[in-house]
């Protein structure tokens, strides 16, 4: 494990068209930043698996074992392990004034994760990097060694251009059964735990999304917000224990759908047209109604 360690600037950045800020590999737990990191950065993944969330437009990255990550400066975001395993992660800030000009030349950003060709490679040169500044005794850096660390970003970066344009369709593919899975989840989870009080943002955190991006996923997968599914499946047995038990009082049938009385009437005479007492009236005509 190489910890987080800051890289002391050049007196004249301007020197230096890219230079790094950071650098470090260890074991990464949940992680916010809702202003953003100052400088760009490059995510490397050697074991386990994680979320990478723009907190600025909800877009949510699955990141796993050889990928690479760039991300830009100021823009908020977090990240947060999703497996068992320790999710090992490397990861170098840099700043310069080629900074963002070489990440798009090289087709590192706009954001989207790929797969390393040279993963060991490039692993191996982030270790290089933090070694030698964290291996300078001197007060300062020296003007060699600055520039060697200057040369050896460019080579890293260069490293990681992207050597085949199909690597983004596939990570976007990798990335669409990732998210179909957690929706399938959630309806499994809906759909077991529907008599329960169940709430939306519980069920987001049960598959790993905020609640704004779960139900926007939701709803472009299923045509329905996830409270309106949830809802539908309420009604649905309601009717159905109308149907069947002509006795069952109301508030029992709210109360076995994990929902207030007063609230169960209210949605069921706005599906229906009429409350569930007069809906049981028409269902068993010259029964009395309780």
């Amino acid at each position: 494990m190489l910890p987080f360690s800051l890289i002391e600037m050049p007196r004249d950045l301007n020197a230096f068209p890219l230079y790094p800020y950071s650098v470090g590999r260890h074991i990464q737990y949940h992680h916010v930043r809702p202003a953003g990191f100052p400088v760009h950065q490059i995510f490397l993944i050697r074991s386990g698996s994680g979320r990478f969330r723009d907190l600025e437009d909800g877009t949510e990255t699955v990141l796993q074992p050889g990928m690479a990550y760039a991300f830009p400066p100021d823009r908020g975001h977090e990240y947060y392990p999703l497996s068992h395993e320790p999710w090992h992660v490397g990861f170098i800030g840099f700043h310069g004034s080629q900074s963002a000009s070489v990440l798009e030349g090289l087709s590192l950003l706009p954001p989207a994760p790929f797969r390393l060709e040279r993963f060991e490679e490039c692993w191996e040169m982030l270790g290089g990097i933090w070694h030698t500044v964290n291996g300078n005794s001197s007060a300062r850096q020296e003007e060699q060694s600055m520039q060697d660390l200057s040369v050896t970003l460019y080579r890293l970066l260069l490293m990681l251009r992207r050597s085949e344009v199909s690597t983004g369709a596939a990570t976007r593919l990798e990335n669409e059964n990732v998210r179909n899975e957690a929706l399938n989840k959630a309806v499994s989870l809906i759909n077991e735990h529907f008599t329960e009080p169940l709430l939306i943002t519980n069920l987001a955190a049960a598959v790993g999304y905020s609640v704004q991006h779960f139900q926007r996923l939701f709803l472009q997968e299923y045509g329905v917000t996830p409270h309106k599914y949830l809802q539908n499946l309420r009604l649905q047995r309601a009717m159905q224990m109308l149907t069947e038990d002509p006795e069952r009082p109301v508030q029992d049938i709210a109360l076995n759908l994990g929902m207030e009385t007063n609230y169960f009437i209210r949605v069921f005479r706005k599906a229906h047209g009429v409350t569930p007492g007069v809906m049981r009236s028409r269902l068993h005509p010259g029964k009395d109604q309780s």
